[in-house]
């Protein structure tokens, strides 16, 4: 077993707090890494280092003081299959990429040769992305390597002081305050507060939540862009969407209480147990089929701020699997 102060493995050494007195070793473990679900929390082998001849059951509570080595899982072997960013420009202390989906921003306990930053470095460009994208959605993604440059850049997404578009390929085709089907070249705007769903036994999902009640101020302008040839909530449409605040989940859960949710999205979709099955990995081709689409159909089409004293402005085309979408079978 490895020396948690010189190891020769991966992994994250964990000494049980107080509080973690008789906890489960899958809670404890899921606690206690960054960015690390439960799901894959108990997929994880953890060994006791005074005893370290075998893994320890998931569900063992562990007692104060007790020294755990929990194994980090090897690369992800999904970034094998990945296709590299794009870079839409390069230079002065920046690099813009168009993300392909599969790509996360940053490393997580699951992610490691699939992360953005990893791409980076061992392209030999030392910068880090300055705000994020769902591991699922692609589009332009900014990374600065000039210190000054990223702190402006995070200072302007963390004032809303950026302009960004998205394109999001929908189930069915939204309608106006009367009723009626919505147009290509129809604009229109959701503020519907959003704020956790307690209702959802997901504990991230969003959904409205009136402010008074602590729900967040949300607003989305949208425009309906395409409508595949089928008529109402049976046909595709393509949205181009503009959030004006920065909610978790605002587009998704904007266009889910429009009654359009996106393509593939597992969260905001037909049912949002094809979420928890996709975290265990345990995702049935019957689900799927339900969800039209292996990942949610968002593309950051659209990005624009002022940066050293200029601003700047890139965009991204639709990608071909989000477009095949929209072709009528």
């Amino acid at each position: 077993m490895p020396d948690p102060l010189d190891p020769v493995e991966p992994g994250w050494l964990i000494v049980v707090d107080p509080e973690g007195q008789g906890e489960r070793l899958d809670h404890l473990v899921a606690r206690r890494v960054p960015r690390l679900s439960r799901a894959r929390a108990a997929r994880l082998e953890v060994v006791d280092l005074d005893h370290p001849a075998r893994a320890l059951k998931k569900s063992l509570r562990v007692r104060a003081g007790q020294r755990l080595w929990v194994r980090r899982p090897p690369p992800d072997e999904d970034a094998e299959g990945l296709a590299p960013p794009e870079v839409l420009e390069e230079g002065g202390g920046l690099i813009v990429l168009n993300k392909p989906a599969g790509w996360a921003a940053h490393p997580t306990a699951s992610r490691f040769e699939g992360a953005l930053t990893t791409w980076l470095r061992r392209r030999g460009t030392p910068a880090h992305p300055a705000h994020r994208l769902d591991v699922e959605t692609s589009g332009v993604l900014l990374c600065a390597s000039d210190l000054a440059l990223d702190l402006e850049a995070k200072a302007a997404f963390k004032a809303h002081a950026v302009e960004k578009a998205y394109l999001a390929v929908c189930e069915g085709v939204p309608r106006d305050a009367a009723g009626a089907w919505r147009a290509p070249g129809d604009r229109w705007e959701s503020r519907a507060p959003l704020g956790f769903d307690a209702k959802s036994a997901v504990r991230l999902k969003v959904g409205r939540v009136e402010v008074a009640a602590g729900g967040w101020e949300a607003h989305t302008r949208f425009e309906l862009l395409e409508v595949r040839a089928a008529a109402g909530a049976a046909g595709r449409c393509l949205v181009r969407a503009e959030p004006r605040t920065g909610r978790q989940h605002q587009i998704r859960a904007h266009l889910a209480l429009e009654g359009c949710p996106l393509v593939g999205d597992k969260l905001y979709g037909p049912d949002e147990r094809y979420f928890l099955d996709h975290l265990n990995g345990a995702l049935a081709p019957e689900a799927l089929a339900a969800l039209g689409h292996p990942r949610q159909a968002l593309h950051a089409a659209e990005l624009a701020l002022t940066l050293g004293g200029r601003r700047r402005a890139w965009g991204a085309p639709l990608p071909a699997d989000l477009a095949a979408l929209l072709v009528a079978p």
